[in-house]
Parts: C-alpha cells; structure tokens; sequence
C-alpha cells in the first residue's frame, strides 16, 4: 500500500510539473521608445499588453519597463506615431528583455483643396465691365472694303473661326464666374439661399446675357436674380439645357 501511495505521489508530482513547465513565463520588458531618425523624448508615449489591454504611460524620455507574459504582444505607440508590435514568445529564455522601438511618423494623403476668396461687389462689378469683349468678325473697317481678298479669307478661315469660338467660350465662362461670385454676396446677406451645387442650373436658368448684366444698375441685378430665384425655388425639375443635350 505504501508503495502505492509513493508511486501515485510520484505521478502526481511529475503530471504538476509538467502543467507548471507549460505555463508561459512571466518576464519584464524595458524599453525605450525613438523615432525612426533615432531621436528620443517622443510626446505621450503609451505601451499596453494586447492580451489584457492594460497599459501605462512611457516616462517623458520615452523609457518604460512592463512585466508581462513571454507570449504577449506588446503594443507601443506615440502621439503622430504608428503602433509597433513586439511579442517575446520565440525570444531566449531571459526573465528580462531590454528594447529600442522606433517608431514610424504617421503620413495621411489627402485629395488637393483650392481655396478661393470671395471677391465684393466692386471688385465683381469691374469684371462685369469686361462681359461681352469677343472679337466680332462681321464688322469691318473701311480699310478691309479695300481687300476683298483678305475679307473672305478672315470670314471663312478656320483658325479665325476658331479664335472667336474659344473667345466666346471664355466671355460665357467669365460671365459664369461673374454671376457665382454675385451669389455668394447675395447668400452672404440673405437675399438668396441657394445651394452651390445648383450655381449652375440657376445660372442656365436666369439666361441672363452679358449686355444685361454688364449694363445693369446693382438693384436692377439684385431684383432680377431675387425675381429668377423665386422661381427657380418652385421649380424643382428644372433641367438644364446642358442636361438636356445628354
């Protein structure tokens, strides 16, 4: 019977030293936490054990010490800085470890943002003044009479026609940008209350012509656009005319 109970005290003792031998190590992490550049005294450094999501503030110089198991991760991260992972489970078999983490600057890639100023009234009203200034090839000087030859070649040559093409599409986007910067005065004081994203309906909508707003006094032109926008306001399915070659 004794030697039984010897033999069963035996097994026991073996089986618990196994369970104790299988159980992961406790070991201290002591680190110091730099940039890539290898430069220290990084702002809030925080170190926390994944396994537990507990933490602890690194010392202003960026050194921490951590106790924890040899098969936690250890995150380490800084304020602009990216989280760095360290886990000791393939390590030697040390009770401490000492450390240098660096630690990688956080880059975002955001999309490009122009900003323009919102020009006043007077200002809008000096580009108002330049509305409609687009090279007219029907009218001529008694001096072209003389030359028929270069009369017909300047009517139906293609490169002129093209000039004054590209001229009136940079009169009737100078005329766009004119009304815009109106809109937004008028939004500013309260006289409209029209969303950006419909500048360009509204402008189709108005069909105003440059000689309309080049010659009209400031109430006049505030009147019109308040009269066009009321209707517009109602209007909900207008579609523009741009809309309706697509």
């Amino acid at each position: 019977m004794l030697g039984k109970r010897v033999f069963h005290a035996f097994l026991f003792l073996v089986s618990l030293s196994g369970f104790v031998c299988a159980q992961p190590a406790n070991i201290t992490v002591k680190g110091n936490a730099v940039n890539s550049g290898g430069i220290g005294g990084l702002y809030q450094v925080i170190v926390i054990n994944q396994h537990t999501s507990q933490g602890i503030m690194a010392a202003p110089n960026g050194s921490f010490s951590i106790n924890c198991l040899r098969t936690d991760t250890i995150l380490v991260s800084a304020s602009g800085f990216s989280v760095k992972k360290i886990c000791f489970k393939d390590s030697g078999e040390k009770k401490e470890f000492t450390i240098r983490v660096k630690l990688d600057s956080l880059h975002y890639n955001l999309a490009e943002v122009k900003i323009y100023p919102h020009k006043n009234l007077r200002q809008v009203e000096d580009e108002r003044s330049s509305l409609g200034k687009v090279p007219n090839t029907d009218t001529y000087k008694e001096a072209d009479l003389l030359s028929p030859i270069s009369l017909l070649y300047e009517r139906f040559s293609r490169i002129e026609q093209s000039k004054r093409k590209v001229a009136e599409l940079e009169d009737e986007e100078k005329r766009r940008t004119v009304l815009k910067e109106l809109f937004h005065i008028y939004i500013q004081h309260d006289i409209i209350k029209l969303s950006e994203n419909d500048f360009e309906k509204f402008i189709d909508f108005c069909d105003f012509t440059d000689d309309f707003i080049k010659n009209s006094s400031d109430y006049d032109l505030v009147m019109a656009i308040k009269y066009k926008y009321a209707q517009f306001e109602n209007m909900t399915d207008y579609v523009s005319p741009g809309d309706k070659k697509k």
